[in-house]
C-alpha cells in the first residue's frame, strides 16, 4: 500500500505542553450543540474519556512500558469493532474457541494500570484508541504487529452515540443523536475525532515503515469472515484448520459474542457494549439533511487520505 500524507489537519496541542516539551494534559468537557457535555481528558493527540484511573498519571508512563516481542496490538477508533477482532485474535493465538475469561478492557493500554498490563500471560492482545505517539516506544522498537481496524464512520457514529447514552453507561449522556452527531463533527468529542483519528494513523504508519500491520475493514469481516480470519491468520502467523475457523466465525458470530461475553453475572456489566453489530444501521438514524451535511464533512476532512473506507453501504 502506497501512502501519500498531505495537508492532515492536526489538533492544536501545544497548549498541553510544558516548556520542557512533555505533554501535561488537561480535562475539558465535550459539547453538543445543546449544551450536554462528557469530561474528558486531552493528552497530546488523544483524547479519552475521563471516567476511570487517572490519565494524568496512567499516559506519561505508557510510554515507557516494556512491551514483549510477542504482544499483538490491535488498534481501532470507538465502536469499530474492537471487542469482536479481539476475541478472534485471542481465539487465534490460543487455538482454541473458548471465550477469554474477561473482556478486552482488561488489556486497554489507556486504561489499566502498567502493572497489570505487565502481569498479562504472554502472547498479550493489547488493545487502544490511542495514537502512536503516546503508545509504548518499545513497540516501534521491538516491531510489534498491529492489527488495525476500519469502519463505516456513519455506522460509527451510531454505534458511539447508543454507547455514551446507554443504560448501564458510565457516560451518561442525555443528547438526542442528532445532538451528538453535533459533537462527532466537532474538535472535541468524547474519544478521539474520528478523521483526526484515522488521518493521524495513516501519518504515523507513512512515518514508520517498519511497522507490521495489517488493515481489517469490518464490513469485509461480516460478508466474508472465513476470508478475512483465515487472512489474519496468516500475518499472525497462525496455522489453523478450516473446521477451527469455521468454529471461530461461528462463536463470534454478533448473537453468540453477546451472549456468551455477558451471559455471567461478573460480566452482566459489559452488556451495554454490545447492541446491534449491523452494517447500513446509519440510515436508520441520520435524516437527509444529516447525511449530506456528514457527506460534506467527510469529503473536507478526508480529501488527502488514502486509506480506504465505506460510507455508503
Amino acid at each position: 500500500m502506497v501512502i501519500i500524507i498531505e495537508n492532515i489537519r492536526m489538533p492544536d496541542i501545544t497548549k498541553l505542553a510544558t516548556k520542557t516539551g512533555e505533554f501535561v494534559g488537561e480535562f475539558v468537557d465535550a459539547r453538543d450543540r445543546k449544551g450536554n457535555t462528557i469530561p474528558v481528558f486531552q493528552y497530546g493527540e488523544d483524547t479519552i474519556p475521563a471516567i476511570r484511573g487517572n490519565p494524568k498519571e496512567q499516559l506519561p508512563q505508557l510510554k515507557k512500558m516494556e512491551a514483549r516481542d510477542d504482544d499483538i496490538v490491535l488498534c481501532a477508533a470507538v465502536k469499530a469493532g474492537t471487542h469482536w477482532l479481539w476475541e478472534i485474535i485471542t481465539m487465534l493465538l490460543k487455538g482454541t474457541t473458548e471465550y477469554a475469561a474477561g473482556p478486552k478492557e482488561d488489556a486497554m493500554l489507556e486504561f489499566r494500570p502498567i502493572e497489570e498490563l505487565n502481569a498479562l500471560p504472554s502472547p498479550r492482545i493489547l488493545n487502544t484508541h490511542l495514537r502512536l505517539s503516546n503508545l509504548p516506544e518499545q513497540f516501534i522498537e521491538k516491531k510489534c504487529k498491529f492489527v488495525f481496524v476500519m469502519r463505516n464512520p456513519k455506522d460509527t457514529a451510531v454505534s458511539m452515540y447508543h454507547h455514551f447514552s446507554a443504560e448501564g453507561s458510565a457516560f451518561a449522556y442525555r443528547g438526542s443523536f442528532s445532538d451528538f452527531l453535533s459533537m462527532f463533527m466537532s474538535g472535541v468529542v468524547p474519544h478521539n475525532n474520528w478523521t483526526d483519528y484515522i488521518t493521524g494513523w495513516e501519518k504515523d504508519l507513512a512515518m514508520n515503515p517498519d511497522i507490521p500491520y495489517h488493515i481489517i475493514h469490518y464490513e469485509n469481516l461480516k460478508q466474508d469472515p472465513v476470508r478475512e480470519i483465515k487472512t489474519l491468520a496468516s500475518y499472525l502467523d497462525v496455522t489453523c484448520t478450516d473446521d477451527f475457523v469455521d468454529d471461530v466465525v461461528e462463536k463470534c458470530s454478533f448473537r453468540n459474542l453477546k451472549k456468551g461475553k455477558t451471559a455471567t453475572p461478573e460480566n452482566q456489566r459489559w452488556h451495554f457494549m454490545y447492541r446491534k453489530g449491523e452494517v447500513g444501521d446509519w440510515k436508520n438514524w441520520f435524516t437527509v439533511a444529516e447525511n449530506e451535511e456528514f457527506d460534506s464533512y467527510l469529503s473536507k476532512e478526508m480529501n488527502e487520505s488514502k486509506f480506504s473506507f465505506r460510507y455508503t453501504l
